[in-house]
């Protein structure tokens, strides 16, 4: 068995929890997804020290983990694949328009199937967390994580495998705005910070019917140009608590992806070189301006 020959592929679930065999292919790259078991202590007779009865199995599930690229449909669009993805880790999709919600009505899981060289894995009732990273010049990667139900194992085939072939969206020729300025920054990166916890049910198989995300706190870091304070006042507005607005957008010529944070609060501020110019690493968190709006990614 060869660790590179791995695929994956997901469906949206019309009943969470229950399995739903993937279709979409995903464009993946260091592909895992392993069980999670807690294994409870048993006492022992008390004669001896040390172990004795073998421990019982608890709370079991499964933990996917892979990246993928940041790309379009070619036509004003998110690739396919990626719109499953997000649905599952609270982003909730109005045509193009991907943003953090609250209603628990809206979530949506997954349903996962992945072939390790001959051997099937699979995970239903499946919900996430998602990292996007990108870097001036190269392109956004996304890191998925999700947790679900575990399928038992089988072997099988590799299947057909046919993701999408549109080529990933540059991080260049991009529009960055924070508070209004046009800023100069070299990487980003976005984690939405979700906690994902199991819908417990005695009457389900393993005592867990599905898995939703609880909660969500989206940081946002960037490493923007270090200004005098005269010119724009970082620290300032870090002491001051003041809440800006962040806007980027990138595009491939066809289509364009744009994050949109409200209001972004500056927590960190620390000095950066970038090979030789004075930067700012600074760290922040997004916040909710009116409603679920706290992130919004936009599909033209």
């Amino acid at each position: 068995m060869l660790t590179k020959k791995r695929v994956i592929k997901v469906t949206l679930e019309s009943v969470k929890g229950t399995y739903v065999a993937g279709t979409q292919a995903i464009l993946a790259g260091d592909l895992k997804i392993n069980i999670e078991s807690e294994k409870i202590e048993r006492p022992g007779s008390g004669k001896y020290l040390g172990g004795e009865h073998a421990k019982a199995k608890g709370l079991t599930y499964g933990v996917c983990t892979f990246t993928t690229e940041l790309r379009g449909t070619g036509a004003s669009g998110l690739e396919a694949g990626l719109a499953i993805l997000l649905q599952a880790c609270k982003l909730k999709k109005a045509g193009e328009v991907y943003n953090l919600h609250s209603n628990a009505a809206d979530d949506k899981c997954i349903s996962i199937d992945a072939w390790l060289d001959g051997e099937k894995r699979g995970l239903a009732g499946a919900a996430g967390k998602v990292k996007f990273i990108g870097e001036s010049g190269k392109i956004t990667m996304l890191e998925f994580e999700f947790h679900g139900i575990w399928q038992t194992p089988s072997g099988e085939a590799m299947p057909a495998h046919a993701p999408s072939s549109a080529l990933p969206i540059p991080v260049k020729g991009a529009t960055c705005t924070v508070d209004g300025e046009a800023m100069k920054w070299s990487k980003f990166e976005l984690d939405l910070n979700n906690d994902i916890q199991p819908m417990l049910d005695a009457n389900a198989t393993d005592g867990v019917e599905y898995f939703e995300v609880r909660n969500w706190d989206p940081q946002l870091s960037i490493d923007p140009e270090a200004t005098l304070t005269a010119t724009y006042d970082f620290f300032g507005k870090q002491e001051a608590g003041t809440l800006v607005a962040v806007s980027f957008a990138f595009t491939d010529g066809t289509d364009t992806i744009t994050f949109a944070m409200p209001k972004y609060q500056y927590e960190q501020i620390d000095e950066g070189d970038r090979s030789g110019q004075y930067v700012y690493n600074i760290n922040g968190s997004c916040l909710n301006d009116s409603g679920d709006d706290a992130v919004t990614i936009t599909a033209s």
